[in-house]
């Protein structure tokens, strides 16, 4: 009998599951149950290979990006698609890549031009299922004795993607025709090489071509690399056991999801939405439709049944935006399982826990699902609503896990993300420009039990890394003058939000002068950020300062004091010790300078902690003074927020008589400003119908949810008691 084809595979196990509720008909797992040291071995051989391959792929690339930053990954599949194991990494993207190779399965590539070793397939195109084209993603059919039994996949971010502005973060895109280079579910070489013509494009279409072809070639050598240890296991441990384990793995993670859902969840409907704003009205943009300010609705609805069955859905999500944050519902899902692996199906991280949930497709229109209606829909950078969304997740399954007691395995939303771009010309005299991954080391979330870490967590790079200042000074015509925790950056409760850092450079050894782009995978400037649950406080929005035409040079020369850190939010460093022609305190982000720095400009660059968790006048006295002494909090929030009155004695000191009197002050103070719910609804309602103090923004983002969904409309104009007719 013939094998059957891919798609006849794909259909048979559709079927499978449709029927027994267990992957590919798996209704027992009998390789773990009659041998599960060596079951348990291979995975974990297996989940190494896949890390070999990213440390091979990462330094035969060179690139900044990967070989500092770690900006990368390389997943093994099964033939099918589904992921099995992934490496470290950008964590977001397994989904991404199971996504690509199943499509490439149902455009029928098995025939033509057909699926051999040696194989190379890419795509970018957020058009077919990529998340933004600095994204480029890669596929690699294994075979064995002529039968394919896996892929090899990977993804890198390359630092320029030929978009319209230089670099790899394009929130300035106003359409998808400035989003660069594009490669859309292709072939692009064979015989662990490259075509000639694929290699031309990159030159012609590229800034720094050699950067992206040392990325292309990172991935093709951690893909082979990958190829190679795989045929080693089936070697050592045989082709049917490979077949097999590979597919219960899946499974297994599928199970894993499901029990922790069924043990930790409770059935019902839980909401929460997120708000991120894009503050560009008499900014510097490329196209006149761009001069507008933005407000995005990201809501997240689950609906958990009996059966531990997931649903989650984006009704209310709000319309598409001028810019490049606008993003497709398959890398949207990808993003999903990475948060979902964080909080619920982490033993065996792969594609098994997707697929005990739902997704509802959001609403054709919109920024999640934009292409429906907008074809022309950029998305440069994607993921800056989409990081804000999966935030979400924490703050709901948190709320499901309290009501179960399992309080240790809650945790705060997810820190914003704001990225750092340099292009120009380097102290080597080459074009350059690319990330600094600065932003892959955020503040972890507070816990139900404890503070949060300090920028040692992303949300799509759980394994942060902000590479080393030294390295990225050979790359980068910069100079770090500081690199220091931000004080206060980690939100204000019980337990508080892991902090995040601050990054301050001179531009320094750039003959011509260097573009700085404050780019956005998530930030806010100008609405609550990071806002915290049960009681916290929110941290302020983010602030990047740059300076422009400054006495720094004259300042060393005379051996003074310079700037090393952001200072008071009140009163930052750099309006106090240095002066400059052009100097932004704190400019509204995202930018780019309208003019190149140059040497002896300074960049100040803030990374944001993570959320905090409960009321701040329950922290423990002795925490609060602990972060004190470390200069992790300020005397005023202490005083202020947390209620902890010290003494100094070469070190702060808790003063509990006086701090036990202040925080019984500041409870009766809150009695005294609060008024029962349906006083405080009864205003608000009257503010909600004149649209009392709503901007312009507020209002457009309100009437597109309202219009693309109109159940989420009905639901939201019954809760403020308005009329069947009323809009924004």
């Amino acid at each position: 009998m013939a094998e059957p084809t891919l798609l006849e595979q794909l259909r048979s196990n559709e079927k499978a599951f449709e029927e027994t509720g267990n992957l590919f008909g798996l209704q027992s797992l009998p390789r773990k149950e009659k041998d599960p040291g060596t079951y348990e071995a291979v995975w974990h051989i297996l989940s190494n290979v896949c890390n070999l391959a990213w440390e091979v792929g990462c330094k035969v690339s060179s690139s900044p990006i990967a070989v500092e930053g770690g900006d990368a990954l390389w997943a093994l599949h099964l033939p099918t698609g589904e992921a099995i194991c992934v490496s470290r990494g950008i964590t977001a993207h397994p989904g991404l890549l199971a996504a690509m190779i199943r499509n490439f399965i149902e455009l029928g590539y098995e025939e033509y031009p057909g699926f051999n070793q040696g194989d190379i397939f890419e795509n970018n195109d957020p058009h077919y299922g990529g998340i933004h084209s600095p994204d480029f993603d890669m596929a690699m059919p294994i075979f064995y004795e002529d039968k394919l039994v896996a892929w090899a996949s990977c993804v890198s971010h390359v630092s320029d993607s030929g978009s319209v502005t230089p670099g790899s973060v394009g929130f300035l895109n106003p359409d998808c025709f400035s989003d660069g280079i594009c490669i859309s579910m292709e072939k692009v070489g064979e015989n662990d090489a490259f075509y000639p013509w694929y290699e031309k494009r990159v030159r012609s279409r590229t800034r720094t071509p050699d950067f992206v072809m040392g990325d292309a070639r990172g991935r093709l050598a951690g893909c082979v690399a990958l190829r190679e240890r795989v045929h080693a296991v089936i070697d050592k441990y045989g082709l049917d056991f490979f077949v097999d384990a590979t597919k219960e793995y899946v499974e297994d993670s599928r199970r894993y999801a499901v029990s922790r859902v069924r043990t930790q969840c409770v059935p019902g409907r839980i909401r929460k939405s997120q708000f991120k704003d894009l503050a560009m009205k008499g900014q510097h943009v490329i196209l006149n439709k761009q001069d507008v300010d933005c407000l995005f609705n990201l809501p997240m609805e689950v609906e958990i049944d009996a059966d531990a069955g997931v649903r989650f859905s984006l009704r209310g999500a709000s319309g598409t935006v001028p810019f490049g944050e606008n993003i497709s519902p398959t890398a949207l899902k990808s993003g999903l399982l990475n948060g979902y692996s964080h909080i619920i199906g982490f033993d065996m991280f792969n594609s098994g826990p997707e697929a005990s949930w739902e997704v509802e497709t959001a609403p054709a229109g919109s920024w999640a699902n934009p292409f429906e209606v907008d074809y022309t829909a950029s998305s440069g950078v994607a993921w800056a609503p989409a990081v804000m969304w999966m935030s979400n997740l924490y703050e709901v399954f948190g709320r499901l896990f309290q009501m179960r007691g399992f309080v240790e395995e809650m945790a705060a939303g997810a820190a914003t993300t704001m990225t750092a771009e340099f292009a120009g010309v380097t102290q080597l005299g080459y074009y350059l420009a690319g990330l600094t991954l600065e932003q892959a080391s955020n503040g972890s979330p507070a816990r139900g039990f404890t503070d949060g870490e300090n920028s040692a967590w992303c949300i799509y790079t759980p394994n942060a890394d902000f590479g080393n200042a030294e390295v990225t000074e050979l790359y980068y015509p910069i100079m770090y003058l500081g690199r220091n925790i931000e004080p206060d950056s980690g939100g204000y409760g019980r337990f508080r939000g892991g902090l995040g850092h601050t990054a301050v450079w001179m531009v320094y050894g750039t003959p011509s002068g260097i573009e700085y782009q404050c780019g956005c995978a998530g930030m806010r400037s100008k609405i609550v950020s990071n806002h915290g649950m049960y009681g916290a406080y929110p941290t302020w929005p983010d602030a990047p300062s740059y300076a422009h035409d400054t006495n720094v040079q004259e300042l060393i020369e005379a051996q003074k004091p310079l700037i090393h850190e952001r200072g008071p939010a009140t009163k930052p460093t750099i309006e106090t010790n240095i002066e400059a022609a052009d100097l932004q305190a704190n400019p509204s982000a995202p930018f780019l300078t309208r003019e190149l720095l140059q040497n002896y400009d300074i960049i100040v660059h803030p990374i944001s902690g993570a959320q905090a968790m409960g009321d701040p006048l329950e922290r423990d006295p002795e925490s609060v003074v602990e972060d004190l002494n470390k200069g992790w909090t300020s005397p005023r929030v202490a005083s202020e927020i947390h209620g902890v009155q010290t003494t100094m004695n070469g070190e702060y000191v808790v003063d509990s008589v006086a701090t036990k009197q202040r925080r019984s002050e500041i409870r009766e103070e809150r009695k005294a400003r609060a008024v029962p719910f349906k006083e405080w609804w009864d205003a608000e309602r009257q503010k909600v119908a004149a649209k009392e103090n709503m901007a312009d923004a507020v209002c457009a983002m309100w009437r597109s949810s309202m219009q693309l969904s109109p159940e989420y409309g009905a639901e939201l104009r019954s809760f403020w008691d308005l009329p069947d007719d009323f809009e924004f």
